[in-house]
């Protein structure tokens, strides 16, 4: 509930924009996977241990 009050506040700037609408939308998202059981266990489970290599610059 401080993410969404913080959010508000921040939107009052006229610097910031659609902060309370994108803290909204994580909102949505996570319960979305959460009420998957499915994703939950993919998203939850833990990573292999394997090593993929050094990772190259772009």
């Amino acid at each position: 509930m401080a993410d969404l009050i913080d959010a508000t506040n921040d939107a009052a700037h006229p610097d910031v924009h659609g902060n309370p609408h994108r803290l909204v939308t994580e909102w949505r998202a996570t319960a979305r996977i959460l009420a998957h059981p499915g994703l939950t266990a993919k998203l939850t489970r833990r990573p292999p241990d394997e090593d993929h290599g050094e990772v190259t610059a772009p």
